[in-house]
């Protein structure tokens, strides 16, 4: 039973491309290349190659299981040519994921690529948890974790392994989108906690946010579910968060 994340993206000159990895590896990001049936551009080209010189505005990933609807988006993003992140992207399921404006423009060059991930839907505290964080600098970073009953677990940067105070010392976060796809939420038993949560290096609660399913739909015996979601959606913060060197960002589930 595989797989798929296609993804949709509008450039500033308001032409469109269209890409597919047709078997995504659970819980892991791959790279989203040029791809669909019958359409007039080349398959299996990063984006950056793909579209070199154009400016990439808006995006959105679909996660798509075979004959199933458990597939549920975890998180997305454009890495530049040195391997940084330049921009999350947002997506979700077959429920509906619109086109999402990207928080920045991403000028397209080659080595520039679209990667992805995504969970499989579970009546489960050991989903993995993700939080896609951007700043006022225009800096962002996404941190992953699999939840453990009620115990506290940090969420580490996928691209570095650094905590958020590693990662973004100094910055500002303005926004943050999170996802956690367990069909009971993250915290159901209560022995744990609802939301995804920054500490300063005393204590001091900075952030707390729960996460969305970000799509996937189960029940608790296996069947059809009766929720849908479309795109996951960012959090915007009436006050910036600022982020300290120590701080820690963690999760805590209750199955």
């Amino acid at each position: 039973m595989a797989t798929a994340i296609y993804a949709f993206g509008q450039f500033s000159d308001g032409t469109f491309g269209s890409f597919a990895n047709y078997d995504v590896t659970v819980e892991t990001a791959e790279e989203i290349q040029t791809g669909g049936v019958g359409i007039n551009q080349a398959s299996g080209v990063s984006l950056g190659q793909a579209f070199a010189n154009k400016t990439l505005v808006a995006l959105s990933c679909l996660v798509q299981t075979d004959d199933a609807i458990t597939g549920s988006f975890c998180y997305g993003y454009i890495q530049g040519p040195t391997g940084e992140m330049l921009c999350p992207v947002q997506g979700g399921n077959f429920g509906g994921v619109g086109l999402p404006r990207l928080k920045r423009p991403v000028q397209c060059v080659p080595g520039v690529k679209l990667f992805a991930a995504w969970d499989l839907v579970a009546d489960a505290g050991t989903q993995l948890g993700s939080m896609a964080v951007y700043c006022a600098s225009g800096k962002s970073a996404i941190f992953t974790a699999k939840g453990v009953d009620a115990t506290k677990t940090s969420m580490t940067d996928v691209l570095t392994g650094s905590t958020i105070g590693q990662a973004l010392a100094n910055q500002r976060m303005v926004c943050s989108y999170q996802t956690y796809p367990a069909v009971k939420g993250l915290n159901d038993n209560q022995a744990g906690n609802s939301g995804f949560y920054v500490e300063s290096s005393d204590g001091a609660l900075k952030v707390m946010i729960p996460p969305s399913t970000s799509g996937g739909a189960v029940s608790a015996t296996g069947g059809a579910g009766s929720y849908l979601q479309g795109v996951t959606g960012w959090v915007e913060y009436p006050v910036a968060i600022p982020i300290s060197q120590n701080d820690t960002l963690s999760i805590m589930s209750g199955v």
